[in-house]
């Protein structure tokens, strides 16, 4: 019987130990909510994700697209750089929490596209993707768009 109530007993203390670091959630917790930057605005709508600059008289279209050029690569690197279409865009860049650390739960690019065969206008999006669950919510990050059309505007714009 000694053989018997040991194996029980060593039995019951590995349940017990395996229990042990099993948690109860009480359904009533409040749970951690996860939103996107307050900067980050849902919209499949190109009007509201695009800024038009309208392009200095006289500005030859090799300075329009370095002074573009110039301006994403203070801050970003360009993924895809073409002169002769007017087009520029950064890769993805994931976007960082509070504290600094990355969060790869949002993230965001820049396209700059120069318009027409004479190039008197060019169009500036800031493209910016939530991940929630498995879905990635689309739309852009209106600060972004901001400093970078009245960068690029404050470059190569029309003096008003």
């Amino acid at each position: 019987m000694n053989s018997r109530h040991a194996v029980r007993s060593i039995v019951a203390a590995v349940a017990l130990a395996g229990c042990s670091r099993m948690q109860l959630r009480s359904p009533i917790a409040p749970v951690a909510v996860v939103v996107p930057p307050p900067t980050f605005v849902q919209t499949t709508s190109d009007v509201r994700s695009t800024r038009v600059v309208d392009l200095r008289d006289g500005l030859t279209k090799a300075a329009a697209f370095k002074a573009a050029t110039d301006l994403l690569t203070q801050s970003l690197a360009v993924d895809v750089s073409d002169p002769r279409a007017g087009f520029l865009m950064t890769p993805w860049q994931a976007g960082t929490t509070r504290e600094g650390a990355p969060d790869l739960r949002y993230r965001t690019r820049v396209v700059i596209r120069f318009l027409g065969d004479d190039w008197k206008q060019a169009t500036v999006r800031a493209e910016a993707n939530w991940q929630r669950l498995d879905e990635w919510d689309i739309g852009y990050d209106s600060k972004l768009l901001e400093d970078v059309s009245s960068e690029l505007r404050a470059r190569i714009g029309k003096k008003l």
